[in-house]
């Protein structure tokens, strides 16, 4: 026979069901569709899908991007991925839901630095004169 007598804790072994390539997702939504991969109960934790998402969006070949990051009322913003290639009517939906894209969260003028010289006449030009005492 061969038959455990104990089970994992963990089910690394799982495949994730990946939303499909027109919407956006955060970890509560992969939670959803992905109970097969939580630990057993009564945790039901989800580090193993934290886990597989975070090297699907780092190590090669990366099929996932993070597009943004969610604000809730209290703590962390969740953060806001969607499949490799990403189209713009993702980021356009997930812009007008009120998510912010990574993108606009980089570009932060500070500074408007303009190449053309300024051509500002002079008026004031003040002459050192010497004065000897004696």
């Amino acid at each position: 026979m061969n038959e455990r007598k104990t089970t994992r804790k963990n089910n690394t072994n799982g495949i994730v069901n990946w939303p499909s390539s027109d919407e956006y997702f955060t970890i509560q939504d992969l939670k959803l569709t992905n109970e097969h991969i939580l630990t057993a109960p009564p945790k039901r934790s989800d580090i193993t899908l934290r886990v597989k998402l975070s090297k699907a969006v780092t190590e090669h070949p990366m099929t996932v991007a993070v597009i943004g990051y969610k604000h809730c009322a209290k703590g962390r913003p969740q953060l806001v991925h969607a499949m490799r290639p990403v189209k713009q009517s993702i980021l356009d939906k997930a812009k007008s839901d009120g998510i912010m894209l990574v993108e606009d969260s980089k570009i932060v003028e500070i500074m408007k630095i303009d190449s053309t010289p300024a051509n500002t006449p002079v008026t004031n030009i003040v002459k050192k004169t010497e004065v000897v005492i004696a």
